[in-house]
Parts: C-alpha cells; structure tokens; sequence
C-alpha cells in the first residue's frame, strides 16, 4: 500500500513541480487583445478551479462520512494569454487542499473543500450536493446526479465562481470502484479595481467529462481521476479516509 500511494503522488507531483506558479496579477497595458486574453485565462482558471468529483455514484448513507487530502494538476491551453497578461510563461495550475462529504437520509450526499494554488496566495472554497438516483447495490450500479459550486479569495484583479451539474455512473469491484461522469461547468469573470474599466465581464460555459478509481482498504482510499473539460486536461488524486 506504502509503493502503491508513493507512487501515485510521484506521478502527479512531478509535472505540478515543473510548472510555472500562476499569477494572477495582470496587466493591460501592453496587451492589443486583452478582453481575448482575460477570456483565454477564464477558460483556464475554470478547468482548474472547478469542483472535483473525487469519488464514485454511490450514496454513502446517513451514517457514512469521509475526509482527504487532494492535489490537481491542470494544463493550460492558453499559454500566449497568460503571458500577455502576466508576463509569465504558464504551463499548469493546480490546486492542493482538503475535501470532506458527509452522507444524509434518501441517498443524498454533502461535500466540500478547501484549497489553495500553490505560489499564488489564492484560496479556493467549494460545496457540492449530491444526489443518488440508483443507489447501487452488489449487482446493481449506482447513478448521481451532482450540483456544485465554488469561489476565489485572494485574485485582486477579478471575481471568480463556478457552477457545475453532472451525472455519473459506479459500480463496485470488491475493493475497486471505477466511476465515470459527464456534464457542464459554468464560469464568470469579473473585472476588479482599475481593470474594471479596462475589462468587460466574461462568462464561458464547457462540457465536462471525468473518470476515476476509487481503490479502498479497510478505512483508507486512495482516487486517482482523469477530468478533461472543454480542450483541458486535468489530473487529480485523493487519499483519505472513509467511515
């Protein structure tokens, strides 16, 4: 169990560390397109920043609870936009925070987190409501639909938030859960301090799929996921605990 979670977290740790810092400080002044560039660096942020699923379908039940820590790994696909903006050459952003769910009665679930993005001083908050249509059972699959949401503190120069719907599909394996969900994120933009007279707000919209492994024994799991949204490719990995 030790190799098997070293080496995941040697697998999403290595191109994390490769990685530019993101900086969120902008700068108009240079920049011919910079509306294109705020909405390029949007599109970005939102795949990154985005509420992550991180578990199967599956209703955990009113007396079911889990916590974890998690790290995501996000590429840019709008590297000429940070750099107008920022002057920093972006490859990545990423997140490494806290999760935890808590099950309730009629297979409805509740979860938040709480992380940050490494070297840029932002925090990012979420909370999801899951709901379990099919709860899942030993022959049966388990099927959710998801609500969720999340915000920044520490961007000077815009507002950030997301909303996200989804629906995905697990099945259980002894102690292997493979999960897979497809749906939509909602992000906007708005323009802060001197950069709200320079800069319109800017919504963008994208689908979203993700697959994933919850692997569990005894109280711990361990959950690497695959999530690509719009032309992002996104990489997470939980390990926690589950009651």
């Amino acid at each position: 169990m030790k190799k098997i979670t070293a080496a995941l977290l040697a697998l999403l740790a290595a191109p994390m560390a490769q990685a530019a810092d993101p900086d969120f400080d902008f700068d108009c002044t240079g920049s011919l397109n910079c509306q294109e560039s705020f909405r390029g660096i949007l599109e970005d942020t939102a795949a990154a920043l985005n509420y992550k699923a991180l578990g199967p379908a599956e209703a955990t039940g009113l007396t079911g609870i889990g916590i974890g820590a998690f790290v995501n790994y996000t590429q840019v696909e709008n590297e000429k936009a940070w750099k107008d903006l920022t002057g920093e050459d972006i490859d990545a952003v990423g997140m490494a925070g806290i999760v935890a769910h808590k099950g309730l009665p009629f297979g409805i679930d509740l979860g938040a987190f709480y992380t940050t993005v490494p070297g840029a001083s932002v925090d990012v908050y979420g909370a999801e409501v899951r709901y379990a249509i099919l709860e899942g059972g030993v022959a049966s699959p388990a099927l959710a639909l998801r609500g969720s949401y999340t915000a920044t503190d520490g961007i000077d120069d815009f507002d950030f938030e997301t909303y996200g719907l989804d629906v995905s599909v697990s099945k259980g394996f002894t102690f292997l859960t493979p999960y897979a969900g497809v749906g939509y994120v909602w992000a906007k933009g708005t323009p802060q301090g001197s950069l709200a007279v320079q800069l319109d707000e800017e919504t963008v919209e994208r689908e979203r799929i993700f697959v994933g492994l919850r692997i569990g024994i005894a109280l711990l799991d361990i959950t690497p996921e695959f999530e690509r949204q719009g032309d992002n490719n996104g990489y997470n990995l939980r390990l926690g605990l589950s009651f």
